[in-house]
């Protein structure tokens, strides 16, 4: 208690005393975005500075005091959870646009910035910042760095690790990194940034970053269809590509959408009794020329037998209905709670394939299991998500096991962008070899020798 009493008055004079949470006021924050699961150490500090994040590493590594850090508290594999031997660390306070430079192409921010508060600032200069999620509202830059995050649009402009050009973090010893290159073109020496993207903060703490900005594209096309098999899906994906630059290839299977359009209204476009759903999207900078693309796309579809039925968005406020439909996170939790989430990579070819044998093996160990199967299948990625009942949660261990046995079979990875985790890292060995493994904590134990960042999650 006293080293407790020690430690909190030491953060409090770095970061004053509204900095730190300590007592009541920290059982009203979560580490988990579906569960509320408080932090349980002695405190949550709140930087506002890079200056005052060096002092409190500096302060926490000569204590030998572990730290966890908290972007947005998004992330769904239990990275933000905090023991009771840990701090928090929450980038909160550091939320600042610093620099847009449109012509240039690149912005620099600090980790705390949503992505909403990102794109709403970047919308004037006709640019944007790629990487989209769902929770764009709450999700930070700094954890989506952290995380090397996906989201809807990578087949078109790929993971976070793709659009960032530079970045600031600090060392487990308070060192501050500063490598803040806006160049698309540098070779000198080692590419720093690399070493702190996904690395879900086991190496540093990432502080502010140089994020690659596109054109703003002004034009957004979308589509949504039924489709009778996985073979006709696959073909429509090959004409998707053909035919027109595709920004989003989202794929719901039937118990997902079934669940969706259950709601009614215009949350069910197509009728739910066909076993996918895709909702096709181009984006671009010619309104009438991307609507023929994507017309031509559906009429060449239609014609090859390849969907039941389709829809075409013919208003901005169509196309936000069709996304929602597929960003029904609100119906998901409500109706399926409490149930375990998967992320994973596997072949597109076999991702049906995958699918149903997961689903099989659950079903054989749970007979009323419930299930929603959807992802970004152009891109590899497939999210299940599973419900065996109110003891859901006590059978995370025997649900996992089974889907993931069914993964390693199908030649699958175990993680495609939410990261490792708490949650995923017994697994790890099933999916990375031993040789992969122990040039992780090599690299770890280089930035990281005693273990104060993160030290449960990912390695």
């Amino acid at each position: 208690m006293l080293h407790d009493e020690d430690l909190v008055a030491g953060l409090r004079a770095v970061a004053g005393a509204g900095g730190v949470v300590t007592g009541d006021q920290l059982s009203t924050r979560s580490c988990d975005p579906f569960h509320h699961v408080a932090p349980r150490g002695p405190a949550l500090v709140r930087p506002a500075s890079t200056r005052e994040l060096a002092e409190v590493v500096g302060l926490c590594a000569a204590r030998k005091q572990k730290i966890v850090t908290h972007g947005g508290c998004t992330g769904v594999a239990g990275g933000a959870y905090a023991d009771d031997d840990e701090i928090v660390v929450s980038l909160e306070r550091m939320n600042r646009i610093e620099h847009i430079d449109a012509t240039g192409g690149f912005a620099i921010v600090q980790a705390g910035c949503t992505l909403q508060a990102l794109d709403d600032a970047l919308e004037p200069t006709g640019t944007f910042y790629p990487v989209d999620l769902g929770s764009r509202g709450t999700a930070t830059v700094g954890g989506t760095l952290a995380t090397n995050a996906g989201g809807n649009r990578v087949i078109r402009w790929g993971m976070t690790r793709a659009n960032v050009m530079g970045i600031e973090a600090v060392l487990a010893n308070g060192t501050v990194v500063t490598s803040l290159n806006s160049f698309l073109k540098n070779n000198s020496g080692y590419d720093l940034k690399q070493h702190f993207i996904g690395s879900e903060g086991t190496l540093g703490i990432i502080t502010r970053a140089v994020l690659r900005l596109a054109a703003r594209p002004t034009s957004q096309s979308v589509a949504f269809l039924s489709v009778g098999s996985f073979g006709q899906l696959l073909l429509i994906l090959e004409q998707a590509r053909r035919l027109m630059t595709l920004s989003a290839f989202e794929v719901l299977w039937q118990d997902h959408y079934a669940l969706v359009a259950g709601d009614g209204g215009d949350r069910r476009p197509v009728a739910p009794d066909q076993p996918f759903y895709v909702l096709v999207e181009t984006m671009g900078f010619d309104e009438v020329r991307d609507m023929e693309a994507l017309e031509r796309f559906l009429e060449q579809v239609v014609a090859d037998d390849l969907c039941v039925e389709g829809v075409l968005a013919r208003s901005q406020r169509e196309v936000d209905a069709l996304w929602r439909v597929r960003e029904a996170s609100d119906i998901i939790v409500r109706d399926m709670a409490p149930f375990i989430s998967f992320d994973v990579s596997v072949d597109i070819a076999g991702a049906a394939a995958f699918a149903e044998r997961a689903r099989h093996d659950l079903r054989a160990r749970f007979p009323d299991v419930r299930t929603v199967t959807f992802g970004h299948l152009a891109d590899n990625n497939i999210h299940l998500g599973v419900h065996v009942g109110e003891r859901t949660l006590e059978r995370e261990g025997e649900i996992e096991k089974l889907v993931y046995d069914a993964l390693s079979a199908c030649g699958g990875m175990l993680t495609a962008e939410h990261g490792v985790g708490r949650a995923k890292k017994p697994f790890l060995s099933q999916f990375r070899t031993p040789e992969e493994i122990a040039a992780m904590q090599m690299i770890k134990h280089a930035f990281d020798p005693d273990r104060l960042l993160n030290r449960n999650v990912l390695i």
